[in-house]
């Protein structure tokens, strides 16, 4: 996750910190620190970040959504393949909030840090989700497999 200038390797070495998009909740207490901690070079970074961000939601949902596909061989629309692009919506949210309230940084807008969190929230417990379902269509395509062998 580091494309030259700006990237994460950057606001590390500026702060000792990472960026919020890697928790899975949000306060302004852990916000402001945060942001303090970077300077503000370290936010400027993570804004030049942010603009690459938005490839890796789009990679891992693509991703996901493959293999569950792959692993369910849907006939007709399925609602567990969608998990992955629910995740991407919510990682696209968070990084919309994110993004304001470090513009807006120090005048936080309490209402966009309550929404960065729920979207954080929402994103992580999308791609858990997603991942267990992966799982479980794995061992049922396995089963279904041994059962077929036998």
């Amino acid at each position: 996750m580091y494309f030259g200038e700006g990237g994460l390797l950057d606001i590390w070495k500026l702060s000792g910190m990472l960026i919020p998009d890697l928790s899975i909740n949000h306060s302004q207490e852990s916000l402001s620190e945060m942001f303090t901690k970077w300077g503000p070079q370290g936010r400027l970074y993570y804004i030049r970040y942010q603009y690459r961000d938005f490839i890796y939601p789009i990679i891992y949902s693509v991703l996901m959504t493959g293999v569950l596909i792959r692993l369910i061989r849907p006939v007709s629309p399925n609602i567990w393949v969608i998990i992955p692009s629910l995740a991407m919506i919510f990682d696209f949210a968070e990084n919309y909030f994110l993004r304001v309230l470090v513009y807006d940084f120090p005048n936080f807008i309490p209402e966009y840090i309550s929404y960065a969190s729920l979207f954080s929230t929402l994103k992580w417990s999308s791609i858990l989700f997603s991942f267990i379902l992966i799982i479980i269509a794995l061992i049922n395509r396995r089963n279904k497999y041994a059962a077929q062998n036998k």
